[in-house]
């Protein structure tokens, strides 16, 4: 129906009516009936061609035919859209100025438009209206990137292709230099980077497991190979790491054991550093120089809750030496936290890269990805319950916040991954025993006091 509309509206119609009286006369003047033949022959071929390169660009599926009339709804309803929505200016003249959009171009179930907003709108009005947008071309959500206002884009989500969970094989995720962890928003593989010190924050149950099995099945290959050692320290009385901790060359889950294991990080880092110092300004991951991955499961454990105020002073400043000194040395801090306050995490700054899972509000949201992330279309607190692993990532590079969901891990796949893939050297970590305490002094018998002469008399 749609082909034989555009038929209608074709040029050679024209050429149609007018072609054969020429033809019919060129013949008689030339008085050579081929000539006309050629001219039929020529237009019926033009016809073809023409009928067959319009054919080619129809949509030819259902969903490219769905493509196409939310395409032409778009560019129908737009002026009128962004006119109710305040995304226009009138002049002094009173002429009005509209936003204008460039046409759509579709990324899986993602319909993405450049907007170009007169003068005297920003982008914030742009993001304020993101919300309505959606409603209006009945997408799922709307986001904005971009910061010139004539080069703004808009991107319209008709399916989250991160709704159903899946999962990925273990060892098959480095390249020396990132992880995959899952996927983004646009179905393509979502890879973490190894290097920056990464923070991972999310409320109870918002996935934050996904996220560590992730990192550690994706890094199984080169754990076994002796490129990288994890030195895990779980808060949880082991509930989450001991599973796998055959990947793991040191395992904590004390707070004396924990603040040991991060202190001889910082030693052996500093030594490191001392003897790189003049040779080189980046460390190079080898079997007998390893990049060392700090692994902290609830890590306000040891920040914020230790009751014990000297092991909440050590662990504060070991970890604020590895996230401050590390990077270089070859040595990262990756930590799992469910509250992201400052009184919480002191060194939150000191981590490059971060991870927001779901979350209580926007305030938390701009915690732990940053003033603006929120008008940048992390929408953390948004996350619904019923999709774990799904988060915000904001690279250490900068950038707009990139919609991701780790990989789920079956508790099967943890010990699979421990059995194949197991680290090629365990080393226990044994806190100094306190100092005994010095026993008593033994107290010498009183003397009696002597009177003095004047109170025998009294």
């Amino acid at each position: 129906m749609e082909l034989g509309g555009l038929i209608l509206k074709r040029w050679w119609w024209m050429a149609l009516l007018v072609l054969p009286f020429a033809a019919m006369t060129l013949a008689v003047a030339l008085q050579n009936s081929s000539v006309a033949n050629w001219l039929v022959l020529l237009l019926v071929g033009g016809i073809v061609v023409d009928t067959v390169r319009l054919s080619r660009q129809l949509p030819s599926t259902s969903t490219q035919r769905w493509q196409r009339a939310v395409d032409r709804h778009i560019a129908d309803s737009w002026p009128s859209v962004a006119q109710h929505l305040g995304l226009a200016v009138r002049s002094d003249g009173g002429a009005v100025a509209v936003a204008g959009i460039s046409p759509t171009a579709w990324q899986g179930s993602t319909c993405a438009m450049t907007v170009r907003l007169p003068v005297g709108l920003g982008r914030d009005h742009l993001v304020a209206q993101a919300s309505l947008i959606a409603e209006a071309f009945g997408a799922l959500r709307a986001t904005v990137t971009g910061t010139r206002i004539d080069a703004l884009t808009l991107r319209l989500d008709y399916a989250d292709p991160l709704a159903e969970p899946f999962s990925l094989a273990p060892g098959a995720g480095w390249d020396g230099r990132s992880v995959l962890m899952g996927r983004n928003a646009d179905g393509q593989p979502w890879r973490l980077r190894l290097g920056p010190h990464t923070l991972v924050a999310g409320s109870s149950g918002s996935g934050k497991a996904s996220l560590v099995w992730g990192l550690l099945l994706g890094l199984a290959d080169p754990i076994h190979r002796g490129l990288v050692e994890v030195h895990g320290v779980d808060r949880k009385g082991g509930m989450e790491l001991a599973m796998g901790r055959d990947l793991l060359t040191r395992f904590a889950t004390d707070a004396p054991t924990s603040v040991q294991l991060l202190e001889e990080a910082v030693t052996a880092m500093q030594e490191r550093a001392r003897a790189l110092a003049g040779t080189t300004r980046q460390h190079v991951a080898t079997s007998d120089s390893p990049h060392i991955v700090v692994l902290i499961d609830e890590l306000a454990a040891l920040t914020a809750y230790e009751t014990d105020r000297e092991i909440l002073r050590r662990a504060n400043s070991a970890i604020a030496t590895l996230a401050s000194q590390g990077r270089a040395v070859g040595y990262t801090v990756f930590a799992c936290l469910q509250d992201p306050r400052k009184e919480t995490i002191p060194s939150r700054g000191l981590f490059t890269q971060t991870v927001a899972l779901r979350l209580r509000d926007a305030i938390e949201t701009a915690m732990v990805l940053g003033e603006g992330s929120v008008a940048n279309g992390a929408a953390c607190h948004a996350i619904a319950a019923s999709t774990p692993g799904v988060a915000y990532v904001l690279p250490d590079e900068g950038g707009m916040p990139v919609r991701v969901r780790a990989g789920l891990v079956s508790d099967q796949m943890i010990r699979d991954a421990a059995r194949h893939y197991p680290a090629p050297r365990h080393i226990a970590v044994t806190a100094p025993a306190p100092p005994e305490e010095a026993p008593p002094r033994a107290s010498s018998p009183r003397r009696p006091r002597r009177t003095t002469r004047k109170e025998a008399t009294s």
